[in-house]
């Protein structure tokens, strides 16, 4: 735009320099008059002044295109007020002493003090300033400064900033947000999401840094293994994983406590891990209910101390399992098995064996003055915690009932054992099976635990009483599986003497409410003579022992009861609600709610009713507790049968806050530098306030150009004159 055509509201803005337009308009004007004086010679003066005068004309609609006439306004800049965003972080990992010897709040509040933000009143001198506090999220500071206290369990700082930035009203902007804080971070959303997020809003983040940078050292314990029960003599697991921070390398010694008494030590090196999983085996050879810790000794310097150790309780039982075998065509493996359960004290054994066409031999281990029989109701099915089948088994029960064998695992949680492969003839049969086998048989196998199986019970039974299971007698087959059902899991592979192809030896899978187990493998009954082992109990006898008790442990049912309390752990973090259930062996719809009590410390503090929280499911019932401390609890239940039921549970807290409390520079600096801001020394803080406590806004209207000569009737203005000429020309004989 040149200043010289520029008037109040009109102005020229030519494209190119004005006396360039000037020459030029110059210049076409004088040869249009010299060459129409000489070709409009041979008309009349009046029609050559006519052509000349629309010539002139058109050139001069052209001469102005280019000196681009505009319209000028002048914008005046929006009224808004200009603040300044100031955050406190109260989180509890502010409450560290490592910042000169106070707190990490409290050397931020001195900070505020110094920076003349607010009084100790909490009362903002700037009224372009404003105070927040945050830790789950922000609002702004209303309290006394002298009365913030660091209590936010966690730091959540997108939605912190994100509440803050929305704060700002529509008629304001943000000149910058300052955080004073350590840097925790629990929310797990990228930084540099958080900073892009403000410098769109044009508010650039600076963090002023407090606390120790240095490495924290801290082991946490946790509880990861839960076992509603176990069986009296029988191996189980407690399982703990440890949380390393700054324990690189670390030798740690891990001690498990049973009744507050020390029974096993482990030596472990932490290495680079920052979770490690612990494992101890115990058995218990008395009914109870035990308690047992696990504890990590304090590492050199470590911050935390309450938290290296954790408390589980182990339920021992001693009813007596029932279980049930059906055998429709004998052989060994099922005849080994069936003396082998007999004499085990663990196992009350029905067996019926069928010997020739509709003749059935039942077996019993206790007499009792009633016949035995094959089952014929749900009911009578429910009586058996497990039931183990041999071959033919459909040649011996009805359509109906094999109906409601397949309802007794589905339905009723049961456990069915195909101890050789395929127990039925008919496909009609197949649903329970998890795997149908092949006829083709592989010769001379030996069994390899894989996956979960590797420490599952039975084959840790195995190693220990046969030094390893490849000093075991091979197996005599193995087949292959033609179909597998869904859900089916591989936890034993049989593996072939001469190096062929491994097969599926042994699966599992979960059916409905309850779980089957199929082997493909016949010959185990040679492990029961294995002369290696010394002795009563074979390698053949601890491995069933183990199988059926390692089996039933994931069951909700207690041998020989009808109802069952179960609960959703046995270790619950502070401010977590613990669920509990009833389970009831044969269905009673009479039974429409159950009380619980608890108990802390051997004190009733509380009572609450199962009921069934489903109307469309009224015996399956429920009930939740939210306690309200740490410590060992204690919950009864009274059933309608007179009977009752106790089990015990750990309320724990665990705070990452007040674990992992290294202040996190790597963090700000990304959040800020994404925001246009930066992380600032202590020093400088007052420094930055103070410059925009005192920044000048620019009040200079923004002058806006609007272009008038793109409009239609000045296009249909140069046509007329140009069009006219060219028509005229023609029209009176010139060329």
């Amino acid at each position: 735009m040149h200043p010289l055509l520029a008037n109040d509201n009109f102005i020229l803005d030519p494209i190119v320099p004005l006396p360039v337009v000037l020459l030029l308009g110059a210049v076409l004007a004088a040869l249009t008059i010299y060459l129409y004086a000489r070709i409009g010679a041979r008309l009349a003066t009046g029609k050559n002044v006519v052509l000349l005068v629309f010539r002139l004309l058109g050139l001069a609609l052209l001469l102005l295109l280019l000196l681009q006439p505009s319209q000028l306004e002048l914008i005046p800049p929006p009224k808004q007020d200009r603040v300044t965003l100031v955050a406190l972080d109260t989180s509890l990992s502010m409450k560290q002493v490592d910042a000169e010897r106070a707190t990490r709040l409290d050397a931020a509040k001195n900070l505020l003090l110094e920076a003349d933000i607010c009084t100790r009143g909490g009362e903002v001198k700037d009224a372009r300033t404003r105070l927040f506090e945050f830790n789950e999220d922000a609002s702004a500071l209303t309290q006394p400064l002298f009365n913030v206290a660091p209590k936010g369990k966690t730091t959540r700082f997108h939605k912190s900033i994100t509440t803050m930035l929305n704060s700002v009203s529509g008629g304001e902007s943000a000149r910058a947000l300052l955080l004073l804080t350590d840097g925790h971070d629990f929310e797990l959303v990228n930084p540099v999401a958080t900073g892009s997020a403000a410098r769109v809003r044009l508010t650039p983040i600076y963090a002023v840094p407090l606390g120790k940078q240095g490495k924290v050292r801290d082991v946490a314990t946790r509880i990861t293994s839960y076992q509603p029960y176990c069986y009296v003599k029988q191996k189980a697991h407690i399982g703990a994983a440890l949380r390393l921070i700054g324990c690189e390398f670390e030798d740690l010694q891990i001690q498990l406590l049973r009744q507050n008494q020390v029974v096993q030590t482990r030596h472990l090196n932490a290495g680079e891990f920052q979770d490690l999983p612990v494992e101890f085996e115990v058995t218990e050879p008395e009914v109870g209910q035990y308690e047992y810790e696990i504890k990590v000794l304090p590492l050199p310097g470590e911050s935390d101390l309450a938290n290296n150790s954790a408390l589980t309780y182990l339920n021992v039982i001693d009813q007596q399992i029932q279980v049930l075998m059906l055998e429709g065509s004998p052989y060994w493996d099922t005849t080994f098995l069936q003396r082998s359960l007999l004499r085990n004290d663990k196992f009350d054994v029905d067996s019926l064996v069928q010997y020739a066409d509709k003749k059935i031999r039942p077996i019993r281990k206790h007499e009792v003055t009633t016949a035995l029989q094959l089952p014929a109701t749900a009911d009578q099915f429910r009586h058996y915690d497990v039931i183990i089948l041999g071959r033919a088994v459909d040649q011996m029960l009805t359509g109906q009932q094999l109906q409601l064998l397949t309802e007794y695992v589905r339905e009723g949680g049961g456990t069915v054992i195909f101890s050789r492969g395929r127990a039925f003839a008919s496909e009609t049969a197949s649903e329970l099976e998890p795997v149908l086998w092949s006829d083709a048989t592989q010769g001379r196998v030996h069994l390899q635990a894989v996956g979960e199986g590797a420490s599952a019970a039975p084959f840790r039974a195995l190693n220990d009483s046969a030094n390893g299971t490849e000093n075991l007698p091979d197996l005599l087959t193995a087949r292959d599986a033609t179909e597998r059902k869904p859900l089916t899991a591989t936890f034993a592979l049989a593996l072939p003497s001469d190096g062929g192809t491994a097969l599926p030896g042994m699966v599992q899978r979960r059916f409905g409410q309850g779980q089957v187990v199929s082997i493909g493998v016949e010959g185990l009954w040679r492990w029961a003579l294995n002369s290696r082992v010394s002795g009563p109990s074979s390698a053949f006898d601890r491995f069933w022992d183990q199988m059926i008790l390692w089996l039933l442990a994931n069951r909700d049912f207690v041998p020989n009861r009808q109802f069952s309390l179960r609960a959703n752990s046995g270790n619950i973090q502070l401010g977590e609600k613990i669920f509990f259930r009833l389970i009831m062996r044969n269905l009673d719809r009479t039974v429409k709610n159950v009380p619980l009590r608890f108990f802390y410390a051997e004190k009733e503090i509380a009572r609450a009713t199962m009921s069934a929280g489903n109307p469309e499911d009224p015996t399956r019932l429920t009930a939740d507790y939210l306690p309200e401390k740490t410590g060992k609890y204690r919950v009864v239940a009274n059933f309608p049968d007179g009977t009752s039921q106790e089990s015990r549970f750990i309320v724990f807290t665990e705070n990452l806050e007040e674990t992992e409390v290294t202040t996190d520079v790597g963090y700000l600096k990304r959040l800020c530098d994404s925001s246009g801001g930066r992380v600032i020394a202590p020093a400088e803080m007052a420094k930055l306030l103070a410059e925009y406590r005192n920044e000048t806004v620019d009040l200079t209207p923004k002058r806006k150009v609007t272009t008038v000569w793109d409009t239609t009737w000045v296009c249909y203005l140069l046509a007329l004159c140009l069009g006219a000429d060219w028509y005229l020309r023609r029209r009176w004989g010139l060329s």
